[in-house]
């Protein structure tokens, strides 16, 4: 029984202590409870606007993507004259925090490439951190891109081969990888080029850039 009411004084104590802590420190406590509350508000308004701006980057890009298509690229970059179409540099400079923003950002970079403005085009495929692995890629061979029309071509082969290798499922992988070594053949790094050549035949049979590689080779061994 002794034992018994020992525990319980120390449960009272222990009750005591903690009500006597709380009324000591209640304005601090109240303080972090509002800050916890207004954190989790913050957070819950912050998703939600972030899932807003992405459904409005979708729309706007579903509504300039026919210019797009018919490569009609500085409508695509500005939008119809009326306004009623919002254009890409619109909805990047809007909503490029967005993954629709971030591949409105590549079909922007895109469009200063198609119009030759490759300053711009290189901004905006390096700008680009959308989440999708395959816009990823299109994004670093875009720049590979702008550094060929640049003649920079053994910086454009490594560039390349980099957006091959950012995911080995990607379907344009092969075509990244001829694309590496064209450029390599242009650097006269023939040998680079011919390891990529024999692995494209190597890893990818069946891919329609196989005949252009063995093409390459050949041309490569008649100039030797």
């Amino acid at each position: 029984m002794s034992k018994h009411t020992h525990s319980d004084e120390k449960l009272m104590t222990a009750y005591y202590k903690a009500v006597e802590f709380f009324e000591e420190n209640k304005k601090h406590v109240y303080t972090a409870l509002t800050i916890i509350v207004i954190a989790i508000a913050g957070i819950i308004l912050l998703v939600n606007k972030n899932k807003a701006n992405n459904e409005n980057a979708g729309v706007a890009l579903t509504q300039i993507k026919r210019s797009y298509d018919n490569n009609e690229f500085q409508q695509a970059i500005n939008g119809d004259s009326l306004g009623n179409i919002k254009g890409l540099q619109y909805i990047v400079d809007e909503y490029g925090s967005t993954e629709n923003g971030q591949a409105a950002k590549l079909m922007l970079a895109n469009c200063y490439y198609a119009l030759r403005d490759f300053d711009k085009a290189e901004k905006y495929y390096k700008d680009y951190s959308g989440s999708n692995t395959i816009l990823k890629a299109s994004a670093i061979a875009g720049e590979a891109s702008v550094s060929e029309a640049r003649q920079k071509f053994g910086e454009a082969a490594e560039k390349y081969e980099k957006a091959a290798a950012i995911d080995p499922s990607n379907p344009f992988v092969d075509q990244y990888f001829f694309y590496a070594a064209k450029n390599y053949v242009r650097a006269s790094e023939n040998d680079k080029a011919k390891n990529l050549f024999d692995k494209i035949k190597r890893d990818h049979p069946k891919s329609k850039y196989v005949a252009e590689s063995e093409r390459y080779k050949s041309i490569m061994n008649s100039t030797n």
